[in-house]
């Protein structure tokens, strides 16, 4: 409504020539959901309280460092060299999940702690993990689910919680989720390694994961040997000298320091395998923020990772990417010579989808859309009017025209690449316009020019004032 003027003379009023700018909201940035050695203190409890991270340090002072190891057998020889054979490890990986994360490019992330660490007779709880979860669907300013401690679960709960956690992401429409594939290690000789993996493949794809919203999560495999270093619970791990006494690791640090350099230099050579969502998640923000979401985080060297956990011939990894019966793509990761160990697939779970395939399409489409949502408040108290949908509808276009000029699009021209619906008898209906609803039809060309992907996004605006 026009101000009213009580006096004679000459006024001036500025009304805004250009419709309200959409921002570019972050991406690439995780939460990592697990157990932890610290939960916080009396005075500030930390246990289901996400707190934002941007380092490895910061991690410790909060939340305390790696599960202290114990599980080895050691003996010493009568020259002095020792043995060192991993007899069992810790199922709690978030501390050793963080480090790969930044080491490979991430920078910001937050972090659920859902207790401290289990002891040896205790087990990680389906219960605690869905916790963490549910606490994440309150979160703003995330866009990937990140679980790295599922592994240690049954296959059953497994199932459950990647259900859930899929489901999660479709519910909240603004974010995506890494997962591991299950996989138990191989007992005894009875198969090679490789066809025990080719056997968890199959299992994972039949029982580990269900049919519902495959394109809000992708899967990675198989685990990676990393150069972490071991936390040791030394007062724990029993060394069997050359005469037969048992001491432990930390008395060998009192007495006997050759032998305790000779013991730890046994147990740092062993390999030491952990699940890759921490790594990949860093893929995910380093690529985020070099290229863009839109470009694939695939092709990507791995730091801190020495190869892959298995190793298999070319056409395992082809039935890995593509399942044409099932679906459920699982991405693998390779090794190559003088590259390094590689991400080789960027496809979601759901692989074959003609629109929802491949992961960056499917975070591209969720980012544009969160980005649209969370810059339209002004909307809530305007009017249901022509006038109001053609500043939605230019809003929007300029957005998806900056991202065509950035090559996010496919196209040479705009109309090519995408489009931008809205309007009474065009995707609305008289209803609408009553109800006070607007429905936005957005179509981009992801992959070939004209060909869309299709997505539509419904305001409710405010009362009448």
């Amino acid at each position: 409504m026009p101000k009213e003027y009580l006096t004679p003379g000459v006024y001036v009023e500025e009304a805004s020539s250009t419709p309200p700018a959409i921002e570019a909201m972050a991406s690439g940035v995780p939460v990592f959901i697990g157990y932890t050695e610290l939960a916080g203190t009396s005075q500030e409890p930390l246990t289901l309280v996400p707190r934002r991270i941007s380092h490895q340090w910061e991690f410790i002072q909060l939340f305390g460092s790696a599960y202290p190891e114990s599980g080895f057998a050691i003996s010493i020889k009568a020259d002095g060299t020792a043995t060192a054979q991993v007899q069992s490890t810790s199922p709690h990986v978030l501390h050793d999940s963080l480090e790969l994360f930044f080491a490979n490019g991430g920078q910001d992330c937050w972090v659920i702690s859902i207790g401290r660490f289990k002891t040896v007779d205790e087990s990680m709880q389906l219960t605690e993990l869905q916790a963490g979860l549910n606490v994440a669907a309150n979160m703003q300013g995330i866009d990937l689910i990140v679980i790295p401690e599922m592994q240690a679960l049954s296959l059953d709960d497994y199932r459950t919680l990647a259900d859930a956690a899929l489901s999660h992401a479709a519910t909240c429409h603004d974010r995506f989720v890494i997962l591991d594939m299950f996989f138990k290690p191989a007992t005894g000789n009875a198969i090679s390694l490789a066809q025990h993996f080719h056997e968890g493949v199959e299992i994972y794809r039949e029982q580990a994961i269900g049919q519902q919203h495959l394109a809000w999560g992708a899967v990675y495999a198989p685990h990676l040997l990393v150069s972490l270093p071991r936390r040791l619970d030394e007062a724990n791990i029993r060394v069997t000298l050359a005469d037969g006494r048992v001491v432990s690791l930390a008395n060998l640090f009192a007495h006997q320091r050759p032998l305790h350099t000779a013991v730890i230099a046994a147990i740092h050579a062993q390999p030491r395998m952990l699940p890759p969502s921490g790594a990949i998640a860093g893929c995910y923000a380093a690529q985020d923020r070099n290229r863009g979401i839109w470009k694939a985080p695939a092709n990507m060297t791995l730091a801190l990772v020495n190869a892959p956990a298995v190793e298999l011939p070319v056409a395992d990894y082809e039935t890995m990417n593509v399942d044409v019966t099932r679906g459920k793509s699982i991405n693998p990761i390779r090794l190559f010579t003088h590259k390094g160990t590689l991400v080789w697939g960027a496809r979601t779970l759901a692989g074959n989808d003609n629109e929802w395939r491949y992961v960056p399409t499917r975070r591209l489409c969720t980012w544009i859309e969160t980005c649209i949502r969370r810059s339209a408040g002004w909307l809530t108290f305007e009017e249901n009017t022509a006038a109001t949908w053609q500043k939605l509808q230019s809003s929007v276009e300029i957005f998806l025209m900056m991202l065509w000029r950035n090559s996010v699009f496919v196209g040479d021209k705009p109309e090519q690449a995408f489009f931008v619906r809205v309007g009474q008898g065009l995707t609305m209906t008289l209803q609408d316009v009553a109800d006070r609803r607007i429905r936005l039809e957005i179509g981009l060309a992801t992959q070939r020019p004209s060909e869309f992907v299709h997505m539509q996004l419904s305001f409710i605006l405010g009362a009448d004032t």
